[in-house]
Formats: structure tokens, C-alpha cells, sequence
């Protein structure tokens, strides 16, 4: 990487070069970034997206780490790890930064008795990813409850709506425009902190010997339809326990693809493409990936 690149990154946050990315993924497969920033504040998070576009240089934003699969190979620009973790409540308006871990933002409402987030518990990742994804499980999502958010867009601070968000399954407005969230505003119900604690322990005994005992991404295809789990689909098409290298389906759960042993990006992506020709051999149903690909 240049030197006075390097340097200039420095200003911004934490730098390394040539760091490798699987530990920074729930699936544990990526290979080393050219350049790897992590950013713990707001303002340095957005004068490195506007130096690194006025300088057309190639980055990426991650956060926890889930939904997502890297390639095995160096991956060239600057990758940048969200960190920013600001975190207020007023009355019943909570206002979290991107890089917080969305379980925390759960456990936090639920304490101070505020209802609406119960659905996520368990859930990986953090604020930014699950608004960009509209994560949702157990009945709900984030577009229930998001009222408005902050994000960089083209180079400017925005403000957006979460009606303005675009919301759609398992999608929103930011997976088109590449904007990059920065703070987001949950306007919740006035609850029972033990209720809320509660339902949260329900929903995660139930989480309990479904989802798989190794590094995932999380569900790695999107359900056809609400009556149509893309899990079922490939659990009908005969294919729990599929394999190819270190990547198998998971025994558990037909829509987690998992690293059993040392899988690549190769070894998905061949597995993603086996398990996409059965299901439509099967039901003549296209399944389309949820997990965000980077090639």
C-alpha cells in the first residue's frame, strides 16, 4: 500500500496492513485486506469515506461480521470496521450509532422497559448491517420500529425517514445507494423490563439446537415466501449435511450454510451453487441469496 496513503488513514483510526479478515466474520473465511481501518467515532468515520472517495480509492465497510462472505484472496483498497457505538435513550426514543452491536441495543431496551426489540434476540451483527438488511426474525423487524436514521450518501450527511427507508424483505434503500448508516433513531413501547427479559429468553431457548454449532453467516438464502422457508425447501430437496471441502449444510438447519473445517469461499460458493440447481430441480424454485457476497 502507499506510504502517504497509509499515513492519511492514520488520522482516522486504528491501521493495519495486510490483516487478515476471518476472525472480523461469523463465517470465519476471508482472506487479508490491503489496508484495514477501524473506526471508534463518527466524525472519523465520515472524513475516511470522503477522503477515500475524493481519492477513488476502493473500500468496504463491515461491521460484526455476519451476513457476509469474503474471498479468499487479498482483497485490494481499504476495508473499514465500523466501531462507533453511541448509545442514548429519551422517554421512548433510543438512538444508537452503527457499529453497536444490535444484542446490546436488545438487552439495553429491554432493561429500561421499552418494548419492540424482543424479536431480535440472539441476533448477530450490529445496528448499521441489520437497518441496511431490515433483519428481522420471530415475527418482526427492524423497519417496525426504526424512526429515523443518519447515514452518509455521495458525500453528504443525511437525514432519512424510516418510511423513506424502502424497506422491503430482508432489504432497504441502503443496499442500492451505498449509503453507509451512521446513527439511527428505535421509537419503542413503554413495556415491562421482566416481560421483555422474558420473551427474549423464550425466543433464544427455542434458537437452541436449531441454528448450527459452528461459524455461519446466518441464513444464507432468503424464503421464497413467508409460507415458503427457504430451510424447508432444502431440507425436502434431501440436502442437510451436504458438502463440499469444509463447507457443509448444516444438520440442524437447511438454511445455514456452515465452516465445518477450513472452508473458502470456493468451497461456498460451489456449495450455494449445488444447493440452488436441487431446490429448482426439485420445486422449480430460484433461491436468492441473503448473505452479501463480495467477490
Amino acid at each position: 500500500m502507499d506510504a502517504l496513503l497509509y499515513k492519511k488513514l492514520k488520522e482516522f483510526g486504528k491501521v493495519r496492513a495486510n490483516a487478515p479478515l476471518a476472525k472480523h466474520t461469523t463465517l470465519k473465511i476471508g482472506g487479508n485486506a490491503e489496508a484495514f481501518l477501524e473506526v471508534e467515532d463518527k466524525g472519523s468515520l465520515v472524513r475516511a469515506l470522503d477522503f477515500l472517495t475524493a481519492v477513488g480509492e476502493d473500500y468496504f465497510v463491515i461491521g460484526g461480521g455476519s451476513n457476509i462472505l469474503l474471498p479468499d484472496e487479498v482483497i485490494e483498497g481499504v476495508v473499514i470496521r465500523n466501531r462507533i457505538s453511541g448509545l442514548d435513550v429519551s422517554n421512548n426514543i433510543i438512538a444508537a450509532e452503527s457499529g453497536l452491536g444490535f444484542g446490546f441495543l436488545t438487552n439495553f431496551a429491554a432493561k429500561n422497559s421499552l418494548s419492540g426489540l424482543e424479536w431480535s434476540a440472539g441476533l448477530p451483527g450490529t445496528v448499521g448491517g441489520a437497518i441496511r438488511g431490515n433483519a428481522g426474525a420471530a415475527g418482526g423487524a427492524v423497519a417496525d420500529s426504526l424512526v429515523r436514521v443518519e447515514a452518509w450518501i455521495d458525500g453528504e450527511v443525511v437525514q432519512i425517514k424510516g418510511d423513506d427507508c424502502e424497506f422491503d424483505y430482508r432489504d432497504s434503500i441502503f443496499k442500492h445507494n451505498k449509503g453507509v448508516v451512521l446513527k439511527s433513531w428505535f421509537g419503542l413501547a413503554t413495556g415491562d423490563s421482566i416481560k421483555s427479559l422474558h420473551r427474549m429468553q423464550e425466543i433464544m431457548k427455542r434458537r437452541n439446537g436449531v441454528y448450527p454449532p459452528y461459524p455461519s453467516a446466518g441464513s444464507f438464502f432468503k424464503n421464497p415466501s413467508p409460507e415458503t422457508p427457504a430451510g424447508k425447501l432444502i431440507e425436502q430437496a434431501g440436502l442437510r449435511g451436504l458438502r463440499v471441502g469444509g463447507a457443509m449444510v448444516s444438520n440442524e438447519h437447511g438454511n445455514f450454510i456452515i465452516n465445518l473445517e477450513g472452508a473458502t469461499q470456493a468451497d461456498v460458493l460451489k456449495l450455494v451453487d449445488e444447493v440452488k440447481s436441487r431446490v429448482y430441480n426439485k420445486f422449480q424454485i430460484t433461491l436468492e441469496e441473503e448473505v452479501h457476497i463480495i467477490k
